[in-house]
């Protein structure tokens, strides 16, 4: 194998697949970055065998073949070179890979030598292998949205795979439907497709960390494009789902991924179907209220109150929401103004969970409704598109 090829490019392909190459592995192999070149068009791959990703860069094909190379000083290297020509060939032989670059102009040898790993030992790339059962296409600025507005309520915890991932379930008329909890919070967006192809399977979880590399890919591919190749509004993302894999197209990368088996919670049935008080704020009024109790909240229980309150005088009403934190560190006491429908309020949350939601939605006012003290409160946009939908749901902190 022997290409030329530019900086830009090559450190595009390669930090495209870097997080699905695993460092410490039982299998050395998943440390390394397979390049495949054909008619002067080089395919980079990797995989951890949960996910693989694959990009592919234009390069000068000087002899086709393929090498596997380690990611981690690969990429270092790259970031290291000089805005020359880079030359990259493979010694079958000795599996000796050469990275070469200096202009034409110079005489001087630069080069870097690294020890491939054997390629025959590199896993095949994944492919959807059972018969598709969802396939569809969504805008890449709508996905981007999508994830944006649902991942920070995924959870972490691996010893309960199904909350760690992100529930996909195609409705009736082509709605999607995307859910995400970890418990103490669920997020649940909406949205119409154009157009989708729907076998049997109606439903999948698919891995939030799948997802959230999804949400890196779309933002570099828009990072590395100049202006005037970037035409986003019309920017497609294929998504197909088998029975136990999701494939992603954008452009000129693919993301495969395993699909979490399971349960995932019957979340419609914790959604409150009405309530008792609502509370209408600007969304960046009481973020930065809640920022700022939150940093008496750090070294405990991260509880903060909020209470209504009714200030009148002889011409005017306003209603009030106290924003409160008392802690051995000191104490905070600020006023919102708000609009309140329904029953006087008492709650407290968690004030890492509820800054997360606030600063995910993008509205400019946003609704809280609530019913009582000990039952999830809902936040939803004021105003969204029709047949959108985005509510996120977060549990109270009971206090004595």
């Amino acid at each position: 194998m022997e290409i030329n090829t530019k900086k830009e490019d090559l450190l595009y392909g390669v930090q495209m697949v870097q997080k699905a190459v695993i460092a410490k592995n039982t299998l050395p192999i998943l440390a390394g970055v397979l390049f495949q070149t054909k008619n002067n068009v080089l395919k980079i791959m990797a995989t951890d065998l949960e996910i693989g990703i694959k990009c592919t860069i234009p390069v000068t094909t000087v002899k086709e073949g393929s090498a596997v190379i380690p990611a981690k000083y690969l990429i270092d290297i790259i970031r290291k070179l000089p805005n020359v020509p880079i030359n990259i060939k493979l010694d079958e032989e000795n599996n000796i890979i050469t990275i070469k670059y200096n202009s034409s102009e110079e005489y001087s040898v630069k080069e870097f030598k690294l020890h491939g790993f054997k390629k025959e030992e590199f896993p095949s790339f994944p492919t959807i292998e059972d018969e598709t059962e969802i396939d569809f296409n969504i805008p890449v600025l709508v996905l981007k949205e999508l994830l944006r507005e649902i991942l920070f309520a995924t959870g972490l915890d691996e010893n309960k795979p199904v909350f760690t991932g992100v529930l996909f379930k195609i409705e009736e008329k082509n709605n999607l439907a995307l859910v995400a909890t970890d418990t103490h919070r669920l997020a649940l967006r909406k949205t119409s497709l154009a157009e989708c192809q729907l076998q049997n399977l109606t439903s999948v979880i698919i891995p939030g960390r799948t997802l959230k590399e999804l949400a890196r890919i779309i933002s570099n591919i828009h990072s590395f494009q100049s202006t005037e190749d970037l035409d986003q509004q019309n920017e497609l993302v294929k998504i197909i789902i088998s029975n136990n894999q999701a494939l992603f197209i954008l452009k000129n990368t693919i993301l495969i991924s395993r699909l979490i088996e399971g349960n995932f919670p019957v979340y419609d049935q914790v959604i409150p179907k009405g309530y008792q008080s609502r509370l209408k704020f600007k969304t960046k009024e009481l973020l930065a209220s809640i920022e700022r109790a939150a940093l008496l909240t750090k070294t405990n229980n991260q509880i903060i109150k909020l209470n209504t309150k009714l200030l009148e005088s002889p011409n005017h009403k306003q209603d009030l929401l106290l924003v409160t934190a008392n802690t051995e560190i000191g104490a905070i006491y600020e006023e919102i103004n708000i609009h309140l429908e329904g029953e006087p309020v008492q709650i407290a949350f968690n004030a890492g969970y509820l800054t997360d939601i606030l600063r995910t939605i993008s509205a400019e006012k946003i609704y809280f409704e609530l019913s009582g003290p000990l039952n999830p409160g809902v936040i939803k946009p004021v105003t969204i598109t029709d047949g959108e939908e985005y509510l996120v749901l977060i549990l109270p902190v009971r206090t004595a």
